[in-house]
């Protein structure tokens, strides 16, 4: 079977094509003004087309640059004729191989499919008025030179209400109330954000059962751009949640914790745009410790180990940080394991996509 040929083109060229525009119309449900409203709209995004047989556009792929680490593809289409050819796949890794990033999707049940099998780790998101009772997910691809080479956290930290003051650091038994304690956290978050809460994921060590951890949880909540504080942070505070800080060099981290007197688990709530490496990471080191017992087991005593040193050190108290960087010999040696081979592998030439819509 013969590798699709790939050419990168411009909207404004094909605007007037009708095998073009039949495709983004099949690709976005848009006909007539509202096909020319959405042309209008994607002139100067990338693009990436396949010609048949005859030479028409039969399929397609229209992208855009979130940030420094991501790319969205925001429409992906293919023809009958070139169905089941591995055309959707080559499209993607194309994208993904010109831009050098993490590239996102947001799509619905039609294609979540191709997206899982292509790689993409998913998340449930929101629901989307434009698509009334179709459930939506948000999907992701790794770029693996990005995760294997992270931002350092070890840059200027703004803190909003102070350096906390140190505390004991305990490791407690894993807990199967972790798991409620997340569905509470992410229904509140959902609760104050709605729509705006692109995914909610429960990372860290309580998300993997049978490893001991502090009795925190941790939770990723992805936003369209953390930087907008005014869109969420009242939200978040009325909710419950107290905001620690900020971390602009380290892919614009911000910092929630459930505010004493919420009534609201125990927890750290960290903020990140959609395509984050550190997501990414986050969510693989999870994969692998629920499928890895020794590494399990092994990471639970370098856990206890650290806090013994640290609160050893601090006379019955310490830092998260400090705990954190005792542990990172042993996380920075597992995650080069990890991160050896890619998540999953490629799927086969049978593997395409009719179309998707973001």
């Amino acid at each position: 079977m013969s590798t699709p040929v790939i050419v990168r083109a411009q909207v404004r060229e094909l605007g007037d094509d009708p095998s073009f525009r039949a495709l983004l119309s099949a690709a976005s449900d848009a006909t007539s003004a509202a096909l020319e409203t959405l042309i209008a709209g994607i002139t100067g995004m990338g693009l990436l087309v396949v010609h048949d047989a005859a030479g028409k556009t039969g399929a397609l792929a229209v992208y855009r640059r979130l940030d420094a680490f991501a790319v969205e593809i925001e429409y992906v289409a293919v023809a009958p004729a070139l169905r089941h050819q591995g055309v959707a796949t080559a499209l993607v890794q194309r994208i993904q191989a010109e831009e050098s990033a993490m590239v996102i999707a947001r799509t619905d049940d039609d294609a979540i499919g191709f997206y899982a099998a292509a790689g993409f780790h998913i998340s449930d998101s929101p629901h989307d008025s434009r698509w009334p009772g179709r459930d939506r997910y948000l999907c992701v691809l790794d770029h693996l030179p990005l995760l294997r080479s992270p931002l350092t956290d070890d840059g200027e930290v703004e803190w909003i209400h102070g350096i906390p003051e140190p505390a004991p650091l305990r490791i407690v038994p894993a807990s199967p109330r972790w798991g409620r304690d997340f569905e509470v956290l992410a229904g509140t978050l959902r609760g104050a954000l709605g729509g705006g809460a692109l995914a909610i994921e429960h990372l860290g060590s309580t998300s993997v059962p049978g490893l001991s951890a502090k009795d925190v949880i941790d939770v990723v909540l992805t936003l369209e751009d953390p930087g907008a504080e005014q869109d969420y942070v009242p939200q978040l505070e009325a909710a419950g949640f107290e905001f620690r800080l900020r971390e602009h060099q380290w892919y614009g981290h911000r910092l929630f914790v459930a505010a004493p007197g919420s009534g609201l688990p125990v927890a750290n709530i960290h903020v990140f745009a959609p395509g984050c490496p550190e997501t990414s990471r986050m969510m693989r080191f999870r994969e692998w410790l629920r499928s890895h017992r020794a590494d399990r087991d092994a990471y639970a005593r370098i856990k206890r180990a650290s806090a013994a040193r640290i609160n050893e050190r601090g006379n019955g108290a310490g830092r998260v940080m400090d705990y954190n960087r005792v542990k990172e010999p042993f996380i920075t040696e597992l995650y080069a394991r990890i991160l050896r081979e890619p998540r999953l592998e490629s799927p086969g030439p049978g593997s395409t996509v009719q179309s998707s819509t973001a």
